[in-house]
């Protein structure tokens, strides 16, 4: 069986309007006949059977068609039993750089069941509708670093201004390229959109790190790099602290969020304790939802 497809006259047209058929549902047809007629908004054009064989129509006169839509069947027997379910199926047909895209972005083609011809521009297209829907879902983001297993630091992402952390450095916002992961591995979180400008004032003023973690820091070099560091503050308090000069980086990051509308109770100072809560309160967001610039910090 070999299917009649309404091919593309022009760059312009999606849709044709078929004029007429010169043979009748189940007429024999010869190779080379002339099958039916389309107009376009510039032509009238002429379809040439490309196949011997009965001919089973599926869009009659009158009708109007999708460019690369199947309008009909020339088979090889007069009764096909199939062909009832042969009708009511619609094809697809994707140029071979479309195909290439899809592949490359592991798209499937299922996504485009429609009745014409799907290019590169169409799949380019919808690539940039999917990036734009994921900027727009998952925009404001906190983010737990974890380190030989265990959560090590934490900083947030706003669009349209980068991550935001606090560390030895000071408080720092970057570019997602730029940022330092350490090899660590990350949990992804979704934050609402509330007063994001006002907690981005709050992380723009310069902040640093409690003195009761910077001396240890001195008194032993590299140690904040290590997990062990994440919990170093319950040595000295079990509440957050309000004050900006005495924050650990957890207490700093939370307090931004606090002012973005994010609730977290005061007992919550440490990226353990932080990620407890997240999982408990927030929606964690998948690899294949997010930013394609964090795929790869996934475990």
């Amino acid at each position: 069986m070999h299917n009649i497809i309404i091919p593309q006259s022009n760059t312009n047209d999606t849709e044709v309007f078929i004029a007429e058929w010169k043979f009748k549902d189940n007429d024999l047809i010869k190779k080379g006949d002339h099958l039916f007629s389309i107009e376009t908004s510039k032509v009238v054009e002429e379809i040439f059977a490309e196949h011997t064989g009965y001919l089973k129509i599926q869009s009659g006169k009158g009708s109007r068609a999708q460019v690369g839509e199947i309008v009909g069947f020339i088979t090889e027997n007069k009764t096909d039993a199939k062909i009832e379910n042969k009708l009511n199926e619609k094809s697809t047909i994707f140029t071979k750089k479309a195909k290439e895209l899809l592949s490359k972005n592991n798209i499937d083609l299922k996504v485009f069941q429609t009745n014409k011809i799907v290019n590169e521009d169409m799949v380019k297209k919808h690539l940039v509708n999917l990036n734009n829907n994921k900027i727009s879902k998952f925009s404001n983001q906190l983010i737990i670093l974890e380190k030989e297993n265990k959560p090590y630091h934490a900083c947030v992402y706003f669009e349209n201004y980068g991550l935001i952390d606090l560390s030895l450095l000071g408080s720092r916002t970057h570019k997602i390229k730029d940022y330092n992961f350490s090899d660590c591995t990350c949990q992804f979180f979704k934050l609402d959109y509330v007063n994001v400008d006002k907690a981005v004032q709050f992380f723009s003023q310069p902040a640093l790190l409690t003195d009761k973690i910077i001396k240890k820091e001195r008194s032993s070099r590299g140690w904040s790099q290590k997990a062990e560091s994440a919990d170093y503050i319950l040595k000295f308090r079990n509440i957050r602290s309000k004050k900006l000069e005495d924050m650990n980086c957890i207490e700093w990051l939370i307090r931004g969020l606090e002012i973005n509308g994010t609730n977290i109770p005061d007992n919550i100072l440490t990226v353990s304790s932080l990620l407890k809560w997240a999982l408990e309160n927030l929606i964690s967001i998948n690899k294949e939802e997010n930013l394609k610039e964090f795929n790869h910090l996934y475990k």
